[in-house]
């Protein structure tokens, strides 16, 4: 009976141990699960606390551009801006975008692009006459653009890869929001309505937006025949051999009257081509529309005047029938040079000359209602008639 409680000891020490082993493992096992639980539990936890943080973040962020007064727009180029709620003063990164702001707020244009000639304040009220030349492109004055300390920047202009990239050229330089604006023809309604809604001239806007669309809308009622459409040749430069080609931007005035633009000819890497007046003799245009020369003083009066005198044009349709025209240029070109809200004016004015058998409106009227929404001044007949003849 020793014995075999001795076997059964023998037995029972050999157990022992086993049963020991499985035990701690199963305890291992068991902490290994525990511990696991628990780090996934940590993970989830330090995820659910990073969530949170980022969302607290994110309000806070969001409170405090509210408190500053902030808020995100996307402008007329696709990007989004981070600009001031209230805008006091901005800098026009051009002179379209210059005159762009005089037309709708004039009070909150920082500055000219250049200094204004005798024949711009002719138009321009006497208290903006004085305001700083911060110079344009190249010859910005940084400094003294950030010493006057504008709200924000707008630039006006073709939309484009470059366009873009020199609002946020312009941004860094300056340290101050930069938005961009179509300045297309086409796009001018919207573009008031924009930069009301920017600026906080919606009331303005509205009324500038509004005599575009009217004026966009009445040509579109003008049903010219196709044989009937005049050929223009719109001239350019201090010999008036500069054109803007067809379905150019420069031209885009005459493909909206529903003219045809002589220059059928391939833009190239300029805003202009340079023609022979031999091309000029061999198109023999309906109307001739000259711009004359701004940098060398000469108005489009001038330079019509010289193409009518000039015995090698002679031969000319548009010299025998006394169809050639200088572009108004007060305050600014009414065709381009610059390519600003003017040439909404230049409609009016082009489609009185060219059609006026087909006209639905007064054109004197409606230059009068222009000037007095755009520019803030009153036209008598005799003012008007100055600037259609360039003599103001």
């Amino acid at each position: 009976m020793s014995i075999k409680r001795r076997g059964k000891m023998r037995r029972g020490k050999k157990i022992l141990p086993a049963v020991m082993a499985l035990t701690l493992a199963a305890g291992s096992i068991t902490g290994c699960s525990a511990s696991s639980a628990k780090t996934e539990t940590a993970k989830e936890s330090t995820q659910s606390q990073a969530e949170t943080k980022t969302a607290a973040q994110s309000a806070q962020a969001e409170e405090a551009s509210e408190a500053a007064g902030e808020r995100e727009i996307t402008d007329m180029a696709g990007r989004k801006v981070v600009v001031p709620d209230e805008v006091g003063t901005v800098f026009s990164a051009s002179t379209v975008t210059a005159i762009f702001m005089y037309t709708l707020a004039p009070d909150k244009l920082l500055g000219w692009n250049y200094e204004l000639n005798d024949l711009e304040k002719s138009v321009i009220l006497k208290e903006y006459h004085d305001l700083p030349n911060f110079g344009m492109g190249d010859s910005i004055n940084y400094e003294a653009v950030i010493a006057a300390g504008p709200t924000i920047a707008v630039n006006v202009g073709t939309i484009n890869d470059k366009m873009i990239s020199d609002c946020d050229k312009l941004s860094k330089s300056l340290g101050v929001p930069v938005v961009a604006v179509d300045g297309d023809l086409s796009a001018s309604a919207e573009a008031y309505r924009f930069m009301g809604e920017l600026l906080g001239e919606e009331e303005q806007a509205e009324k500038l937006a509004s005599y575009a669309e009217k004026t966009f809308a009445d040509i579109e009622k003008m049903e010219v025949p196709e044989d009937k459409k005049v050929r223009i040749y719109y001239g350019n430069g201090e010999d008036s051999l500069e054109t803007a080609p067809a379905g150019s931007a420069h031209g885009q005035i005459i493909d909206m009257v529903n003219a045809v633009n002589v220059a059928d000819l391939e833009m190239g890497e300029g805003s202009r081509v340079q023609i022979s007046a031999e091309q000029l003799l061999a198109w023999d245009p309906d109307v001739i529309v000259v711009n004359g020369e701004p940098k060398a003083d000469m108005s489009g009066a001038s330079a019509a005047e010289a193409i009518l005198a000039n015995p090698d044009y002679a031969s000319l349709k548009a010299v025998q029938d006394q169809q050639v025209y200088g572009t108004p240029n007060t305050p600014f070109s009414w065709m381009d040079r610059p390519m600003g809200p003017n040439r909404i004016v230049g409609i009016r004015w082009l489609s009185g000359l060219i059609y006026p058998e087909y006209l639905n409106y007064n054109v004197d009227e409606e230059v009068k209602e222009f000037f007095d929404l755009f520019y803030h001044i009153q036209l008598t007949d005799e003012k008007l008639e100055n600037i259609y003849s360039g003599t103001v």
